[in-house]
């Protein structure tokens, strides 16, 4: 245990002392002991790391805010209900709230929830690119979309498609939490085939999609 500490920069006997008689971890504020605390270093260690770990190519023909979103996506940044639970934050419910099998993480969001597969494989089958039927996380997900065969200007439009499939599939999520609105997987995938077209027509400079 402490040797997989020790490799997220995590030192035992420096963070873990004793004060006035008590056990305290240093980096917390609170003068006992706090599992709560340890907790939080792991996964800010866990997300450092990670960052430090993904290459991650921006691409201007999809808005700022789209291409932040899959970058968060891919670090496992979002807000999800498992992970808002894990932090403290006191929710009724924290599985997903549109398939309803599965805890929801961000991964489970973007490409193992049913409804998210179901957008998935209309909008790959557009571009006629097969879904990996054995992908259960989102990394994995764009690395398989990324070394499928085809040209630079090509990769750049399928790229496009996926950050806005990412965008529909979020805000669709947030529709039916915040307002439980439940948008159907065909408006979802036709908005996305929308915003892709839209978004490579107004920035690209050279490329005219027909």
């Amino acid at each position: 245990m402490e040797a997989e500490l020790e490799k997220l920069g995590l030192n035992i006997q420096q963070n873990l002392v004793v004060e006035n008689g008590n056990w305290r971890w240093r980096n917390g504020s609170e003068e006992l002991f706090s599992v709560r605390q340890i907790r939080k270093d792991i996964e800010n260690a866990k997300l450092e790391g990670a960052a430090n770990d993904l290459v991650y190519v921006w691409n201007s023909w999809a808005p700022s805010k789209a291409n932040f979103l899959l970058w968060r996506a891919l670090l496992g940044r979002i807000a999800s209900r498992e992970g808002l639970a894990r932090r403290g934050v006191l929710l009724s419910e924290i599985g997903c709230p549109r398939c309803g099998l599965e805890l929801e993480i961000p991964d489970h969001i973007f490409i193992k929830c049913l409804w998210a597969r179901s957008i998935w494989w209309n909008v790959l089958a557009w571009v006629r690119i097969r879904f990996p039927v054995d992908c259960e996380t989102i990394l994995d997900f764009i690395n398989y979309v990324k070394d499928c065969p085809g040209g630079r200007i090509w990769k750049r439009v399928v790229n496009t498609i996926v950050i806005a499939t990412v965008w529909r599939i979020w805000n669709a999520r947030n529709a039916k939490v915040f307002e439980n609105c439940f948008i159907p997987m065909s408006k979802s995938a036709e908005a996305i085939k929308e915003d892709a077209f839209l978004w490579i027509r107004n920035r690209s400079r050279n490329f005219n999609p027909k």
